[in-house]
């Protein structure tokens, strides 16, 4: 082993000293800090947008059972308050960590029930799906994101879902809380509601991550087939926990839930809400939409889906991109397909930094072995922002950042209908 030896003269040490005793220059807390992304290489659409962030949590009493929703919206914030929270999470949600309830949270940068900013509404909608078992406040750095470029943002609580367990019942109640959600959301921006002209109701959205990947699918036109179950046996008898193991046979009772006086052979009517003008996927499941994903043939509205290419849950080459191809194949639909390289399933879900009792789950939940978690972020925010404001509000700067020479960033792949090469 090798030692070097420094000599340092007492001029860089009295240098040291001054530079060391100079007052530190602190901006005041109620000075506004220039917008900025995770990282500082964060792409444009990633650079938060100009509005503050707030929060609220809503409980709707319904017929049977009682929907639990967190909206995140443009706020007004006169005082520039830090924006940060720390979302209680819902207990008895199978996804909740196995720690003292007051741990049960996630941190993120919104302000709890700020007035909202009408003066520059109405704003898109977009209903977001959590994943399998999950909670609604489950992809802060995107919702959160998202609504302060100007959209609001409203997700609820999953039922009847467990996350290593039964969850059958998804299958019925995801599509009907999707639109539950979306009629909440005209109550509350009608004339006589809390958010009087806030939401621009004419443009909506659907996102969702893992399972709310392929609700937001359903929710935006694709139908349910449950062919390719039956044509291979051995999905379902891979895994218990699979679509196919879970919702055909119980069949009977998902089509009962959705109304239906049988479950349909073939192609099961479509559950989607007329008022979805495009969708945004991270992750989606391909063993639901018939033997030759003939549910997805129709599907006609613009679509962008996220996936990383060595998902160990849902296998992207069974899963993700056949659903991309065969997607809109009647109809020609507008679709984008964005890969991370190497990315695994946890790169859609938070970072570990955001998670308390980060120390008592596997270390893949919240990390990836390939993607800093803040880059991958960046670059999910950047390009779901971009989609959303090309489609939602006809943004003709974002439409262009999503050319295919734009999307030219290391370890991501693209594909495009859509956004023309720029001239």
């Amino acid at each position: 082993m090798f030692y070097r030896r420094f000599k340092v003269s007492g001029f860089v040490l009295v240098a040291i000293f001054l530079i060391a005793c100079q007052p530190i220059v602190q901006p005041l807390p109620s000075e506004p800090q220039p917008p900025q992304g995770l990282r500082p290489d964060a792409p444009p659409y990633a650079i938060r947008g100009p509005f503050a962030v707030g929060t609220r949590d809503y409980v709707v009493a319904k017929e049977d059972h009682t929907l639990l929703l967190t909206a995140w919206y443009p706020a007004r914030n006169p005082e520039n308050a830090r924006e940060e929270i720390r979302y209680q999470l819902t207990e008895g949600i199978s996804s909740v960590p196995p720690v003292p309830p007051a741990r049960h949270i996630i941190k993120g940068r919104a302000l709890r029930d700020a007035a909202p900013d009408v003066a520059q509404g109405p704003y898109p909608l977009v209903v977001h799906a959590p994943g399998l078992g999950g909670v609604r406040q489950q992809n802060p750095y995107l919702v959160e994101h998202l609504a302060s470029h100007g959209f609001v943002v409203i997700s609820w609580e999953p039922r009847g879902e467990v996350l290593f367990g039964d969850f059958w019942q998804g299958a019925a109640t995801r599509p009907l809380d999707m639109q539950a959600t979306i009629d909440y959301a005209e109550q509350l921006t009608a004339v006589a509601g809390e958010w009087a002209g806030l939401i621009d109701m004419e443009q909506i959205a659907v996102s969702g991550f893992s399972s709310g990947g392929w609700t937001a699918l359903v929710g935006g036109g694709a139908q349910v087939d449950y062919g390719m179950c039956f044509a291979n046996p051995e999905l379902a008898a891979a895994s218990e926990l699979s679509d196919c193991a879970q919702f055909v046979p119980h069949q009977q009772e998902i089509a009962a839930m959705l109304g239906l006086a049988t479950a349909p052979n073939g192609l099961w009517p479509a559950q989607n809400d007329p008022r979805v003008d495009a969708i945004l996927a991270l992750t989606v499941d391909g063993d639901i939409w018939g033997a030759n994903f003939e549910g997805l043939a129709h599907l006609d509205l613009p679509t962008m889906i996220m996936t990383g290419s060595h998902d160990t849950t849902i296998t992207p080459e069974a899963n993700t991109y056949p659903v991309y191809e065969q997607l809109g194949s009647a109809s020609q639909a507008q679709k984008n397909l964005v890969v991370f390289e190497g990315g695994d399933h946890a790169i859609f879900f938070n970072s570990c930094r955001d998670l308390p009792w980060a120390s008592e789950i596997p270390y893949f939940v919240c990390a990836d072995a390939v993607w800093d978690m803040d880059r991958v972020h960046d670059l999910i925010n950047h390009l779901a922002t971009a989609f959303l404001l090309a489609e939602l509000k006809g943004d003709p700067d974002a439409a262009r950042a999503l050319a295919p020479e734009q999307v030219s960033f290391p370890g991501v792949r693209y594909e495009t209908t859509a956004y023309a090469a720029t001239p």
